[in-house]
């Protein structure tokens, strides 16, 4: 997988106010640009694990379809 063809996000929580208010963005998503295929992970309070987990996933997702660098 080449690193310029991902788009990767981070995003917030999605509530606002309360306890939640000032929340660092943890949750994850990965996006393969060239099949168009996503991968989003917030299973983890950190955004290193879930950056780990889908990319993970999103490795996965491409062999099931036979995807070829």
């Amino acid at each position: 997988m080449k690193p310029n063809d991902l788009k990767i996000e981070c995003i917030g929580p999605k509530n606002k106010g309360g306890q939640h208010a000032g929340l660092p963005k943890m949750d994850v998503k990965i996006t393969h640009v060239p099949t168009g295929m996503i991968a989003q992970c917030g299973f983890e309070r950190s955004q290193l694990k879930n950056k780990t987990i889908a990319m993970a996933m999103l490795e996965f997702g491409l062999l099931e379809i036979g995807w070829v660098d």
